[in-house]
């Protein structure tokens, strides 16, 4: 599954490189990396089935919904958007965009709580807000950012392997 996500950043890096070189990485590509890196975690089962996921965004929301043909490690997910960070408790996975940037502590909280695993537009959602994983570009590549100490707050655990891939921030104990 590694490799999976290995050659899937790889592919990536290499068709559109030159195109993200100062943007967000785009919103099709975090809807396939939240995917697969949801389908890495060791406790998969605390996420039930099917895995609600919770949102900020319209368009995140529409362009997860185009991916119902796909499962996570055979879970079907649902896919809502959020009106508030006490809707955090209704969800195993959240994603945050950048628009409820004041808001990161207020979802870490409820999140760390609900074992719900805080996916964030910003990396300074995960850097100081409390969330697990952002993407950023780095070199014209996304790569995925992982604050290890708030993923195992959500409850959440990465193999190794994952671990090697991605911007490990955050401690390691």
């Amino acid at each position: 599954m590694t490799k999976k996500l290995i050659f899937l950043l790889i592919v990536l890096s290499m068709v559109g490189g030159s195109l993200w070189s100062a943007a967000d990485v785009p919103t099709n590509i975090q809807v396939k990396l939240i995917l697969k890196i949801i389908s890495m975690d060791r406790n998969l089962d605390r996420y039930g089935d099917p895995v609600k996921i919770g949102v900020t965004s319209d368009a995140l929301v529409t362009a997860l919904n185009a991916e119902k043909a796909v499962t996570i490690k055979g879970k079907a997910f649902a896919v809502e958007k959020m009106g508030s960070p006490d809707d955090v408790a209704k969800y195993k996975v959240v994603w945050i965009g950048k628009d409820w940037a004041g808001k990161y502590s207020a979802v870490s909280d409820k999140a760390n709580a609900n074992q719900c695993l805080v996916f964030c537009e910003s990396e300074e959602g995960v850097l100081n807000g409390g969330g697990a994983v952002s993407f950023k570009v780095v070199e014209s590549s996304p790569k995925i950012v992982l604050n290890i100490e708030n993923a195992k707050k959500q409850g959440t655990d990465f193999p190794a392997d994952f671990l090697k891939i991605t911007v490990v921030v955050g401690g390691l104990n």
